[in-house]
């Protein structure tokens, strides 16, 4: 007997998970974009690149969920206000090359978890409307991963070496 179920998500289920993680995604570059930008105006820049690209994605799932009738399982109003006030921080902007580097490996792990979940949805998923659109995100997730990686090493910071497979 098997024990290994493989889940398949409704397509509107799916849909909604993609669009919700990206919104977060996108908060997420966009407050690292602003932290850097006193300290490192290069790193600003490339945070702010990632967000353009989940802004890129969330306006590909609402294209892709339109041509399946489910444009109301992607919330455009989801892309509310960012808090960018975490009280879980001493400091928004990065101020010190140590904090510098704490930002870049919290980033790092943050990209590597979201590759992860793209490679699950993809996995998982039995809808083939949407299978070429994971597909392509999880390629830019992947890359995504390997620019912060190579932007920490330029650092000096040491990743464990972990290769994720697409």
């Amino acid at each position: 007997m098997n024990n290994l179920k493989k889940h398949n998500f409704l397509p509107q289920d799916q849909l909604n998970l993609a669009y919700s993680h990206e919104v977060i995604e996108l908060n997420r570059y966009q407050r690292l974009s602003l932290s850097y930008l006193p300290f490192d105006q290069s790193v600003s820049r490339l945070m702010n690149a990632m967000a353009m690209e989940c802004e890129h994605r969330l306006h590909n799932l609402q294209e892709v969920a339109k041509r399946m009738e489910l444009d109301t399982c992607v919330d455009a109003g989801a892309l509310m206000e960012p808090n960018f006030l975490n009280m879980n921080n001493d400091h928004f902007f990065v101020v010190d090359e140590s904090m510098s580097r704490k930002t870049l490996v919290s980033a790092e792990e943050s990209a590597k978890l979201s590759c992860v979940f793209f490679s699950w949805l993809l996995e998982t998923n039995a809808t083939p409307e949407l299978h070429q659109s994971f597909f392509n995100f999880l390629k830019q997730k992947n890359n995504e991963y390997q620019v912060l990686y190579e932007c920490g090493e330029q650092w000096g910071i040491v990743f464990p070496k972990t290769r994720l497979a697409m």
